[in-house]
């Protein structure tokens, strides 16, 4: 994964965007003294090297998906990239990541309800070959879920 040379100009776009999604190009230009095409072109620039993704979060909780868990799970190491492809092609798994302790993935499960998570858990999971084991905790409620982080100096 290469990285991509920012300058202080895109992380002050990046930061006005990570506020605000929505902010228009000319607002953003206005509070930054530009032009409105030095903005459009170097959010082009962010969108197409995938710097940056502009999207709609929705809270789970608020459109009927109220059980969200945290699934540790150790797999044939083998086969963790098959595996972490096929958990990333799940609708019900929002977030899968290879990781180091006591499980070589974990991933975020969002689901209706606890029958939905149990047939999820013994189900779904038991069709993808190489898993061994898992260890799952509920989440009760969410105390920070911030997207937006600071860009360091490069």
């Amino acid at each position: 994964m290469s990285t991509f040379a920012l300058d202080e100009l895109d992380r002050e776009i990046i930061r006005l965007l990570q506020a605000d999604g929505r902010m228009p190009f000319l607002k953003i230009a206005n509070r930054l003294g530009l032009a409105e095409g030095t903005v459009r072109r170097r959010v082009a620039k962010l969108l197409e090297e995938k710097v940056v993704r502009i999207v709609g979060i929705t809270d789970p909780f608020k459109v009927g998906l109220n059980t969200v868990a945290v699934v540790g799970l150790k797999v044939e190491r083998s086969q963790i990239d098959e595996i972490a492809s096929a958990l990333s092609e799940l609708t019900e798994v929002r977030y899968a990541a290879l990781s180091t302790g006591n499980y070589d993935l974990v991933i975020e499960v969002v689901v209706a309800n606890n029958d939905q998570l149990l047939t999820f858990l013994v189900e779904t999971l038991s069709d993808i070959p190489g898993i061994n084991n898992t260890g799952t905790s509920i989440v009760l409620k969410v105390a920070k879920e911030d997207l937006a982080w600071d860009i360091p100096d490069q």
